[in-house]
């Protein structure tokens, strides 16, 4: 598969031709676009894309100014390498493989810089680790977490801080920074290239009072160095762990290199220079038996099938790579997992989030940012008389549940009118916007909510009602908008024999209307939700339709929707709404009580001590076929075993 295949295909980004820096504002772009909808959209009109960019240039600028960290202007001074020992030539420092062959140490070692631009600003060694089993071919370094330090401190406004690894054939290759706790970092490179992984599952140990040679490798020279050492007796308060050179030579270069052991066996790894406050200054290293552990829970050799539910692994750690702090900020604002490692760089996608659009799109009049993607269908909104649009649109709202400044929930609601005057406007909505996140079957009442109707009318709202067990919320407006047509859904409106219905929803970005058209199915089968009074129609809708109207072809409401992931859409018919509804006439904060209030149905699906109705929403996770487990690899990719 050639370059622009892979890219045009959203994989990985291979170009050549265009600078590393533009690479990666190509990858940033591509990521970001695909978190507006289940579409790309560019507006080609050139005052529409300039609104476009402003637009989401103050919501990355906002997302910064919340979740980012303040950056220096500019990376420190230049950093200089400093050389250690004396220099080791192929074949001169080699470790037993097996009783009857050795390996070259200089087959493998490698060196591993960070740059901005061409300014070096840090420099050390690393040491391969076996491939593990992703799809994708590539070949992973060990090195000291001090890498990730030098790239915190230096990063910058520009944030184009790249690294770069020095391999034993004296080429360089880019490198890309992952997942680091407080000791080790992990560099990944593209392809396997030609260094041999060590073997984990080996545990030599230092010999107490033998002799040890740490090697490392010169970025700039691609010259392999190694010095002679000896463990350290630890005194009270100092590191556990700890060698001092036998000729006093100090170079960071060795950081993140082998410790080799009398036997030239590998017993660990160089950390870190540590100053104990008397005239020496001495390295602290992991030995091999640490470093396994930790590597191994790291979970990078041996992945997941997928990234559903991924988590960091405890006390571990991602760095943010350069020219996505905007793009972390905005996910960390939409309440959305952090991405694994290589994921943003490979151009992975997140997959159900509230951003994906679906049916035809229909933006409203004096949308500023050009014509909208042409959506999933097409033709949907001519079937609908011009009044029933006009309608639509004055009364159908984005609801958005935050915590904070963190988005908790997006859906759709209808503006309906309550009580037994029908005087009151309320909000009907899902009831999966105000659910704790943590126990569905509980409500979170320090949720804060907002009401969207374009194009500028927004207001906070008011949990006024819920009803878990339908999965039903009323929420009222903190102040009236203009312009509105609530829908009568009380009022049962004339017999409708076509089984066509259209699934309506509002973009939760952008407020654009979406319309999804199908049929009513007979009964539920195939839905994921329990509760034995839903319905099913074939509309295929994404998350930001749930809450949102289910209509027929004169407008009527049928029922509101919910989402499973399924490819029905399931419904909570009109006349089981109308029945929790019946209970309540006036709302709780204008009358002075406790608010929310839930709404018990008499005769309602539980019984006893049954559990409510599960309405489960399907999470957001990322994807990357590429960086997942091959589930078709045999075997264990294992190194050279040291004997």
């Amino acid at each position: 598969m050639t370059a622009k295949t892979t890219r045009n295909k959203g994989g990985t980004d291979y170009t050549r031709g265009v600078s590393r820096e533009q690479r990666a504002i190509n990858r940033r772009n591509r990521l970001e676009s695909s978190l507006l909808s289940s579409q790309s959209y560019l507006p080609s009109d050139h005052a529409a894309y300039k609104a476009y960019h402003n637009f989401e240039d103050n919501l990355s600028a906002i997302a910064v100014q919340r979740f980012g960290e303040p950056f220096r202007e500019g990376s420190i001074v230049a950093f200089e390498e400093k050389s250690f020992g004396g220099i080791i030539k192929p074949g001169q420092l080699t470790y037993p493989v097996s009783t009857d062959y050795a390996e070259d140490v200089s087959s493998w070692v490698v060196a591993i810089a960070l740059f901005d631009g061409d300014k070096m600003l840090f420099a050390c060694s690393g040491i391969p680790i076996p491939h593990g089993r992703t799809r994708q071919r590539l070949t992973r370094f060990v090195t000291s977490a001090h890498l990730v330090t030098q790239f915190n401190q230096n990063r910058n406004k520009d944030d184009k801080l790249r690294v770069a690894v020095r391999l034993p054939d004296n080429t360089a290759t880019d490198g890309f920074l992952g997942l680091y706790d407080k000791d080790i970092a992990v560099v990944t490179c593209l392809d396997f290239l030609e260094v041999c992984p060590i073997d984990l599952d080996h545990k030599a140990k230092p010999f107490p009072g033998g002799c040890l040679k740490a090697a490392g490798r010169a970025f700039n020279s691609g010259s392999l160095m190694a010095m002679r050492g000896s463990l350290y007796q630890k005194r009270p308060l100092e590191p556990r762990n700890t060698w001092v050179s036998d000729s006093q030579d100090i170079s960071k270069a060795v950081l993140g290199g082998p410790l080799l052991g009398w036997d030239n066996n590998i017993v660990g790894m160089s950390l870190d220079i540590y100053d104990s406050g008397d005239a020496n200054l001495r390295y602290t290293f992991l030995p091999m038996d640490i470093l396994c552990k930790c590597l191994k829970h790291f979970q990078i050799l041996n992945p997941k099938k997928d990234f559903r539910g991924y988590a960091l692994p405890r006390d571990v750690l991602s760095v943010v790579p350069s020219g996505f702090m905007q793009t972390i900020c905005r996910l960390k604002s939409h309440g959305y997992p952090i991405p694994p490692p290589l994921v943003l760089e490979f151009n992975g996608r997140l997959l159900n989030h509230f951003e994906e659009c679906f049916g035809e799109l229909l933006p409203w009049k004096g949308f500023p940012y050009g014509d909208p993607p042409g959506g999933s269908e097409k033709c949907v909104w001519n079937q609908l008389p011009k009044e029933v649009v006009t309608d639509v649109s004055r009364r159908v709202v984005s609801l958005a549940s935050f915590n904070g400044y963190v988005r908790s929930f997006a859906c759709t609601s209808l503006l309906i009118k309550l009580g037994s005057n029908a005087k009151q406007t309320v909000i009907l909505t899902s009831a999966s916007l105000v659910r704790d996140c943590c126990n569905e079957d509980i409500i979170d009442d320090s949720l804060t909510i907002e009401v969207f109707l374009p194009p500028n009318q927004r207001a906070g709202g008011t949990l006024e009602f819920y009803n878990l067990d339908y999965n039903i919320a009323i929420v009222s407006l903190k102040k009236n908008f203009n312009a509105i047509c609530p829908d009568d859904i009380f009022t049962e409106s004339a017999k409708n024999s076509s089984k066509k219905v259209i699934a309506i929803g509002r973009d939760a970005k952008f407020g654009i209307l979406m319309a999804a058209s199908g049929e009513m199915k007979c009964g539920n089968r195939g839905c994921k939700l329990d509760c034995k009074d839903v319905q099913l129609s074939t509309c295929k809708i994404k998350k930001a339709g749930i809450g949102g109207p289910l209509i027929n072809l004169n407008g009527s409401f049928v029922g509101m929707n919910f989402y499973d992931g399924s490819g029905v859409t399931p419904f909570l018919p009109r006349h089981k709404i109308v029945k929790v509804l019946s209970q309540v006439n006036s709302l709780p904060s204008e009358c002075g009580y406790n608010h929310p209030m839930p709404i018990n149905v008499i005769g309602g699906t539980k019984k006893g001590n049954q559990k409510n109705n599960r309405w489960p929403v399907p999470k957001p996770y990322w994807y990357h076929s590429e960086l997942q487990a091959n589930v078709h690899a045999l075997g264990k990719h294992i190194g050279r075993r040291l004997n």
